[in-house]
This record gives C-alpha cells, structure tokens and sequence, in this order.
C-alpha cells in the first residue's frame, strides 16, 4: 500500500479532539458503568453488558484525548493503540485483556438474537469497572 493511501486511511481512524475535552469522555464513561451497574442489579443484564462496553470505550477515549489529543474512531478492537503510550506494558496488557473480553461481547449483546446473562453482565461490569478505575489514575 502506498504511504498516502496509509496516511489517508490512518486519518479517516483517529480524530483530533481538544484535550480539554477528555473531561467529556470520562463523563461519559462513569454514567454508563452508573447505568451498566443498575442494569445488572436489576437483571437487565443486556443493556448492563451494553452500557459496560461503551463505559470502556468512552474510558478508553478519554485518555486518549488527554494525553495524545485524539481518538480512535474505526474500529473498537484497534482503539487500544491510541492509549498504548500511557500505561507501561503490565498495565497495557491488563487493559487489553479486560477490553477484549468486554469487544468480544458487544457484537453478542447489541445486534444479535441471544440474550445476555447475569453472569456475562457482572463480568462486563467488573471489566468496564476496572478499565475506568486505572484511566481514572492516569488523569488529573
């Protein structure tokens, strides 16, 4: 591939967003681990699972913003790497494990039939939790 064609496509994936804004992001990621915890106290557990996802990813966005002054805008799986420089490898790798699991059911949760269970909710919870607690210690 050509090195324009990489520059275009790279920049259609990650976005520039004023780092003040990360503020915003973070927001937004402790309202939905608010509703992913209500959901699963009250068997919800789709919408729990859900809203757990998209409390990682707005974390995950959140510091990205904060420390590089952008986010990741394709797809989910790769939004990692706009945060890789902010942990050390250890840390790195806890996220990713926890990311991954939480990915690996949002396509189950949101668009197909099956439905979620109590204990995929409390799982997504727990992982949505522990993703923002640790990007809650890398921001002011």
């Amino acid at each position: 591939m050509s090195t324009e064609r990489t520059q275009r496509r790279l920049s259609k994936v990650v976005r520039p967003v004023d780092k003040r804004l990360y503020k915003n992001y973070l927001q937004k990621s402790e309202e939905m681990l608010d509703v992913a915890r209500y959901a699963a106290d009250t068997s919800k557990s789709n919408a729990a699972v859900a809203t757990s996802v998209h409390c990682a990813i707005n974390a995950i966005d959140a510091l990205a913003v904060f420390y590089f002054g952008k986010r990741h805008s394709g797809g989910h799986e790769e939004a990692l790497d706009a945060i890789r420089g902010a942990f050390d490898e250890n840390e790195f790798r806890d996220i990713a494990k926890q990311f991954s699991g939480l990915i690996g059911l949002k396509n189950e949760a949101e668009y197909q039939p099956d439905l979620m269970t109590g204990s995929q909710a409390s799982d997504a919870v727990r992982r949505a939790s522990r993703i923002l607690s640790k990007v809650r210690l890398k921001l002011p």
